[in-house]
């Protein structure tokens, strides 16, 4: 586990390799049989513009389907839950077509996990994170196949698009959670 502390004190955690092998090839499958819709909008901070994602809402079913939740519990990861309950879970797709801003999912902690099984060098799809209310990326993470990440969703974020080199989708799971 990693830690990035942003500079009004909020924390980044970073997990890698969680699961294994079998498990991740699970949830890719999963997300590759998910029904996608177009409407996932981001609230963006500092642009104007109003760009709609293609993205597959999860139940609670879904969550339990796929078990993910409770895979978390069971490693180290799992302490990020504590105190926390689910809000809402969302998949996103993106492609090198997608155009990103900068923006924040106010009062939640988000548990983000990069679900393609292989990523390679030159593809991009980063996670850019800003300072509070500047286009100044104070930390950005690499997508990792298998990483997760927990952190406030008040810092501002934004991904980096994929090249348009990348083979396949840019998946990632956000399970935004709520303080109980």
């Amino acid at each position: 586990m990693k830690e990035i502390i942003s500079d009004s004190g909020q924390r980044i955690a970073i997990y890698d390799n969680l699961f294994d092998f079998h498990y991740t090839n699970d949830i890719y499958d999963f997300a590759t049989k998910s029904y996608f819709q177009i409407g996932w909008e981001d609230t963006h901070i500092l642009e104007n513009s109003k760009h709609r994602y293609l993205h597959s809402v999860y139940s609670q079913e879904d969550l339990d389907n796929l078990g993910i939740v409770e895979k978390i519990k069971a490693t180290k990861a799992g302490e990020e839950l504590i105190g926390y309950t689910i809000e809402k879970t969302i998949l996103n797709l993106s492609t090198p077509a997608d155009t990103h801003f900068i923006h924040t999912h106010s009062n939640h902690k988000v548990l983000l996990y990069y679900v393609n099984l292989n990523w390679n060098d030159g593809w991009h799809g980063e996670t850019l994170f800003y300072k509070n209310n500047t286009k100044e990326i104070f930390f950005a993470t690499p997508y990792v196949p298998g990483r997760l990440l927990f952190f406030d969703a008040a810092i501002p974020h934004t991904i980096r698009p994929q090249s348009h080199t990348a083979s396949h989708y840019r998946f990632t799971l956000s399970i935004f959670l709520n303080k109980c």
